[in-house]
């Protein structure tokens, strides 16, 4: 999936980049990690990973791994070196909670279905045929979710 300046997602990603406190939200299995055979073997994409680790680092900028699987089974599935200092593990229905903790601005939500009403501004994307139904946004497979996650990553460092 190239970087395509007309595709309506990476003009809301470019829109949502400027919020001042953002929070991204990333489903573990199926956007992080590929969705088949033994969820024990799924590891996160190693590119995802990285791109979550620039995002931690970035100012008013908060990352959740989005899974009902063990917090701390998630984290030795992850590539996360900011793990301990800045990124969070979640259940889905955890996320609007760490919203209002954080203050977030705006949302990114990555192969999660956010619940309570959705809120003017965030970008809300569907992986595959998870989330395909309602989801503003899609993208194929855990490749997509890298190249968001890179561009989300690359715009946010910007300002």
């Amino acid at each position: 999936m190239p970087v395509d300046s007309d595709d309506p997602l990476w003009g809301a990603l470019d829109r949502v980049a400027e919020t001042p406190t953002l929070l991204v939200a990333c489903a573990f299995d199926g956007a992080l990690a590929p969705d088949e055979g033994d969820p024990a073997e799924a590891r996160a994409e190693q590119v995802s990973s990285e791109a979550l680790n620039v995002l931690v680092a970035l100012h008013g900028t908060a990352v959740a791994v989005v899974s009902d699987r063990p917090a701390d089974e998630v984290a030795e599935l992850m590539f996360l070196s900011g793990a301990k200092g800045g990124a969070r593990i979640v259940t889905p229905e955890g996320v609007a909670a760490l919203r209002d903790e954080l203050g977030a601005t705006a949302l990114v939500a990555v192969g999660v279905a956010p619940t309570g009403e959705p809120v003017r501004g965030d970008v809300v994307v569907g992986v595959g045929e998870e989330l395909a139904v309602g989801s503003p946004y899609e993208v194929e497979d855990v490749d997509d979710v890298a190249e968001v996650l890179e561009e989300l990553a690359s715009l946010r460092r910007r300002i």
